[in-house]
């Protein structure tokens, strides 16, 4: 009987285990998941102001209807969170390259149209 007691308490530690295992991989590849779409929200957020800053006139701390100059800066945005750096890839008349490179090892890119927001280009 203390046979089979030993082999069942060492196949249950092995399961136990393989679950905690399990469960911190888990965890890591949700909580990069999680800091993706928080870092697409900001980019939104940064890009939806940075459209507003292309319709106003200079007088006014705007763009004049061109994106060339624009900086986060502009628009007393910080370039990095505790998530990510965000940076300006380029800025011109009709275009505006937004990027975000996360600390949990991801990039986030997005286009800046003066009247749309393209699609996230996530890289893991």
């Amino acid at each position: 009987m203390g046979t089979q007691q030993l082999l069942l308490f060492v196949l249950v530690a092995i399961i136990v285990a393989v679950a905690i295992a399990l469960a911190v991989v888990y965890f890591k590849s949700n909580q990069q998941d999680t800091d993706i779409n928080e870092v697409i929200n900001e980019l939104n957020h940064i890009a939806a102001t940075a459209q507003g800053w292309y319709r106003k006139p200079p007088t006014m701390g705007g763009g004049n209807r061109s994106f060339t100059g624009f900086t986060l800066a502009t628009i007393s945005q910080p370039d990095s969170t505790d998530l990510a750096k965000y940076q300006v890839v380029s800025a011109n008349s009709g275009l505006l390259q937004l990027q975000a490179i996360g600390y949990l090892n991801f990039t986030v890119a997005v286009n800046v149209y003066p009247d749309s927001i393209g699609s996230f280009s996530v890289v893991r």
